[in-house]
């Protein structure tokens, strides 16, 4: 919707003259009343450094005058808002793996499966899965990434034997081309998905039985 710059881009800081900042609940109750009077500065100072490097305060006024009811109706929904925020922190590690923290009675927890090695709960998920099972070599887990038409024949045994032999210098490039490509852009439209990568290649993926395969990975 056209009012999405302003849907909680909630890496909000405080502003000590709208007393907000000492909770998430506080600093949502100021941008409310903020947005609800008109006062595009007072808004505009509530929202992250990063967010006002992309966005000038002349931008963000211009946003208060052209869009007047999206405003009014974020500052309604703002004030609407139920229960207690819910905090949270995000830690990067590895090869582009995320750890996501919150925060509960006052000490920080993990939330992040981070034994689910081979996840496949997003396109992104499977390839990452995909790349980490075939470098550690576990067929066993590339089986079942492989679509049940694909299967046929497929044992790991065979898969062994023919990217650990002859085909195991195509593997090693297939794997390096995968990696460099693990935050490259995916397109997902319903169980379907894909993903181009480099000068020509691409990967199609199927979501089955509630989770996604690698269907062709070029």
């Amino acid at each position: 919707m056209r009012y999405a710059w302003l849907a909680l881009a909630l890496a909000l800081t405080g502003c000590p003259s709208l007393e907000a900042g000492t909770t998430p609940e506080a600093t949502v109750a100021a941008l409310s009343s903020a947005l609800r009077d008109g006062r595009a500065e007072d808004a505009y100072a509530l929202m992250s450094e990063s967010y006002r490097q992309r966005v000038a305060l002349d931008e963000f006024r211009r946003f208060f005058r052209d869009y007047r009811a999206e405003v009014q109706q974020t500052a309604r929904a703002l004030s609407d808002h139920r229960g207690p925020a819910e905090q949270e922190a995000v830690v990067a590690y590895g090869e582009g793996e995320v750890l996501r923290l919150v925060r509960e009675r006052g000490e920080w927890r993990v939330a992040t499966d981070v034994v689910d090695f081979y996840d496949q709960s997003t396109p992104r998920a499977a390839l990452r899965a995909f790349v980490r099972s075939m470098e550690r070599r576990r067929y066993d887990v590339v089986l079942e990434l492989i679509p049940e038409a694909d299967r046929e024949g497929m044992t790991v045994e065979r898969m062994r034997e023919t990217w650990e032999g002859e085909g195991r210098e195509e593997v090693e490039r297939l794997l390096a081309n995968l990696r460099a490509a693990l935050d490259d852009p995916i397109e997902e439209v319903g169980d379907r998905a894909t993903m181009s990568y480099g000068d020509r290649f691409r990967v199609q993926f199927v979501r089955e039985d509630g989770v996604w395969r690698i269907e062709d990975p070029d």
